[in-house]
C-alpha cells in the first residue's frame, strides 16, 4: 500500500596522476560534498512566467536562489510535451514506453509504469537504501508507479507519500517528510501551476505560479536549517513541460512555449553564479543526479551536466592542507569564455611553478611554466588552444596551478 508519509602533494605524484584520480572519483560519485538530493517538478510552468522572465517577477525566491547557484538558458522538452510522458523521462532519464497494470494500491485500478528503470530504483537497488531514504511527495491519489523491470522493480520502488489535495498541502508534506525520515533522495511533485493554467484564469494561474515558488524558497530554507541537510544538499527545479506561446491554456505540441522548460541547480558542488548556455534536455536530469549521489543510470539515453558540478569540489573542501599556501590560484575571467581566458594567480615564493590545462578526461592539453615570473599577483592568458595551437572545442576544462607541494584547481567553461 502506498504509505503517507589548496590541498597538499607528495613530490611523487604527477599532476596528470593527480588529476586523473579527481576524474575517477567523480565518476563514482565520490568526490562530491553533496550526500542528498532533493528535486522539484512544477508541472506546466511556461518559462516566460517562469525563469525565462530576466525580472523573476512571479519567481522571486527561485529568481535568488539562481544567483546563487546555476540555470541552464537552454532546457529543453525533446519529446512529448505531455506530463504523462515528460514526467517518466524525468524518472528514467529517457523517453520511455507507458504500461498499463491493475493497481492493488488503487483497490485493483488501472494504472501507469515506465517500462525503463527509474532513478528511484536504480537509487535504492545499487546503493542498497531502503524506501525510507526515497521518498516521492505529491497529491495525486493514486500516483504512477515506477518500472515493473527485472531486474528492479517492486522493490525498489519510492516510498510514496502521497497526502493533501493542494501544492501547499504537498510543501507542509515534504516538509515533515524532511523532519521524520531525512531521506537521502527526494522528489517534491507540485500539480496546481498546469492545473490553474488549464482553468483558463490567467490570476489563478499566475497565484499558483508564486506559491510554487515561495514552496520552493521555503523548502530551501528548511535544508538549510536542518543539520542532516545544511551544506550538503543539492537542489534541483524544473518542469516537465511549458505551455503554448500563442495560449497559456494548454499545451502538447512542439512550439517554443511548450518545449522550453527550466533547469535550476544550487547546493555545495554547484558553480555559483553559472548561466550555462550548453543545450540540456529532459533526459539528462536523471544522470545528473546519479553522478551526485554516486548510482548509475543504465537505460538513460541523457547525460550527467557535469557544466554545472565541479569534479574537485569534495577533495578541496575535506582534505586537510598540512603548510601554508606558497601559491594561489585567484580568478579565471570572463567565465564562460569564448576567445581567451584571463589566468589571475599569486606567488609567495620562488618554488619552480606552473600552470596546465586539462580537460575533463584527466588529458593535459596545455602548460606553461611560470616560476619566471617571480613573487606577487600576475596574470597569464589563454587563447582555447591545445599545446599545438590547436583550437579545442567547446566545454569544461580544469586549469591547475601548481608547485613541488602545492596544487590549486578551478573549473572553467569555453563556449564557441
Amino acid at each position: 500500500m502506498i504509505k503517507n508519509y589548496t590541498r597538499s602533494r607528495s613530490n611523487s605524484f604527477t599532476i596528470l596522476s593527480t588529476i586523473l584520480f579527481l576524474a575517477l572519483l567523480a565518476a563514482s560519485g565520490k568526490a562530491y560534498v553533496t550526500d542528498h538530493v532533493v528535486l522539484v517538478i512544477i508541472d506546466g510552468l511556461r518559462y516566460s512566467e517562469g525563469l525565462g522572465d530576466p525580472t523573476f517577477e512571479h519567481v522571486p525566491r527561485m529568481g535568488a536562489l539562481a544567483t546563487e547557484g546555476a540555470l541552464i538558458n537552454d532546457f529543453q522538452n525533446d519529446g512529448d510535451t505531455y506530463t504523462s510522458r515528460a514526467i517518466p523521462a524525468i524518472w528514467c532519464g529517457a523517453w520511455t514506453d507507458i504500461n498499463t497494470f491493475s493497481d492493488p494500491d488503487c483497490n485493483g485500478s488501472s494504472n501507469n509504469t515506465t517500462e525503463l528503470p527509474t532513478f528511484f530504483e536504480y537509487y535504492r537497488k545499487q546503493l542498497s537504501r531502503p524506501a525510507e531514504d526515497c521518498v516521492y511527495t505529491l497529491k495525486a491519489l493514486c500516483p504512477w508507479k515506477a518500472s515493473l523491470d527485472p531486474d528492479y522493480g517492486t522493490d525498489f520502488w519510492p516510498l510514496y507519500h502521497s497526502v493533501g489535495s493542494t501544492d501547499i498541502d504537498v510543501g507542509h508534506e515534504t516538509e515533515q517528510v524532511i523532519s521524520d525520515l531525512a531521506p537521502h533522495f527526494l522528489l517534491m511533485y507540485l500539480a496546481d501551476v498546469d492545473s490553474k493554467g488549464h482553468s483558463g484564469d490567467w490570476d489563478d494561474y499566475l497565484v499558483a505560479i508564486s506559491t510554487a515558488d515561495s514552496l520552493v524558497g521555503a523548502l530551501w530554507d528548511v535544508l538549510q536549517a536542518d543539520t542532516a541537510y545544511a551544506g550538503k544538499t543539492t537542489l534541483l527545479v524544473t518542469n516537465d513541460h511549458g505551455r503554448h506561446d500563442y495560449d497559456f491554456t494548454g499545451h502538447g505540441d512542439g512550439c517554443a512555449g511548450c518545449r522550453q522548460i527550466q533547469l535550476l541547480a544550487i547546493g555545495p558542488d554547484i558553480q555559483s553564479g553559472l548561466a550555462s548556455d550548453i543545450p540540456r534536455t529532459i533526459p539528462d536530469i536523471a544522470p545528473t543526479i546519479g553522478e551526485l549521489l554516486g548510482f548509475t543510470t543504465e537505460d538513460a539515453t541523457g547525460t550527467a551536466m557535469l557544466e554545472l558540478l565541479d569534479p574537485t569540489a569534495g577533495i578541496e573542501r575535506n582534505v586537510e592542507v598540512m603548510t601554508p599556501s606558497s601559491i594561489s590560484l585567484k580568478r579565471l575571467f570572463p567565465t564562460p569564455f569564448n576567445s581567451e581566458l584571463s589566468i589571475e594567480y599569486e606567488m609567495l615564493d620562488s618554488h619552480l611553478a606552473s600552470i596546465s590545462i586539462f580537460n575533463l578526461q584527466g588529458k593535459q592539453v596545455w602548460t606553461r611554466n611560470v616560476s619566471s615570473r617571480g613573487e606577487g599577483m600576475h596574470t597569464l592568458k589563454w587563447d582555447g588552444r591545445d599545446q599545438s595551437q590547436n583550437g579545442l572545442p567547446s566545454g569544461i576544462f580544469i586549469v591547475q596551478l601548481s608547485n613541488q607541494r602545492l596544487s590549486q584547481s578551478q573549473k572553467v567553461l569555453l563556449l564557441k
